[in-house]
């Protein structure tokens, strides 16, 4: 398949970028590593006048460690953390192998995959459940967007016309935080059925605070605060486990489509949770 006709403009800076997107309004579309935006333009499903090719701009290639985070630039590649250790950011680490393919990661981009806002797609879930911080880039400067408010929907963000994603704030986790990651998947690379991303600090051989979303269930990643408040406190005993698993799968609503019911992702939710907790429990 071919894509429809468009306008190709690869901008060296981030303000040569802010004004081409302006220039051209609704017809222009920024692309970083292009593994999800090329195949919806071959489909047709997306159809912009322009791309704005991000991927040479120095600035948004940035990946440093600071004090108490982790600042990943937009454009930077999956396969680039992949291969990096990212001391107090594990989650990320866990979750990055499970990405498509190693083809696919070696050009997918952290920024594009958040700001892509795919439903089954893992980076999202790591940024809610960690309290990532998305920073956007406009004409009037920069503004900090928290990941509970960044995912609007099924391929939506939050980011104004006009703005781009310019880099992702991972907090550091403390060094009492056990992270798990575990999803399903028809087959290894393909998109996930249902996912569990975990958190979990660990204070005196029992939970003192717990972090747990799942994702591709619905038309966003989703916090699970009942599974939370129910292993807090807890030591992570097999009880433990289950109550937790049936806190997880009563608080979702699963969507419903050709890979799977509402009660069958309730089903795999809840026995990923369980092998989640089970892998970080004191």
């Amino acid at each position: 398949m071919k894509p429809p006709p468009f306008l190709y403009c690869r901008p060296r800076a981030v303000d040569e970028a802010l004004a081409v997107l302006a220039e051209h309004g609704d017809e222009a579309r920024p692309l970083a590593g292009g593994q999800s935006l090329v195949p919806m333009l071959n489909h047709r499903l997306a159809r912009p006048g322009v791309l704005v090719d991000i991927g040479a701009i120095t600035e948004l290639q940035r990946m440093e460690r600071r004090a108490s985070d982790w600042l990943i630039g937009a454009t930077v590649t999956q396969r680039r953390v992949e291969r990096h250790s990212l001391e107090g950011c594990e989650l990320l680490s866990l979750a990055v192998p499970f990405i498509g393919h190693r083809q696919i990661r070696a050009r997918g981009t952290v920024g594009g995959s958040i700001a892509h806002a795919d439903p089954a797609a893992e980076l999202p879930a790591v940024a809610l459940t960690v309290d990532a911080t998305m920073v956007a880039a406009g004409r009037d400067g920069q503004r900090a967007i928290g990941a509970s408010s960044f995912f609007a929907g099924p391929y939506m963000n939050s980011l104004a016309d006009g703005e781009i994603l310019s880099h992702v704030i991972f907090p550091v986790l403390p060094s009492t935080t056990r992270c798990s990651f575990k999803e399903f998947a028809r087959r290894k690379g393909d998109f996930a059925v249902a996912g569990v991303a975990a958190a979990v600090d660990i204070t005196d051989r029992v939970v003192s605070k717990a972090r747990l979303t799942a994702f591709a269930i619905g038309s966003n990643p989703v916090r699970l605060p009942g599974a939370e408040g129910a292993i807090v406190g807890r030591s992570l005993d097999a009880a433990d486990l289950d109550t937790a698993a049936e806190a997880a799968a009563a608080e979702i609503e699963p969507w419903d489509d050709i890979h799977g019911s509402p009660r069958y992702r309730r089903q795999i939710v809840a026995a990923l949770l369980q092998r989640a907790l089970q892998e970080v429990a004191p």
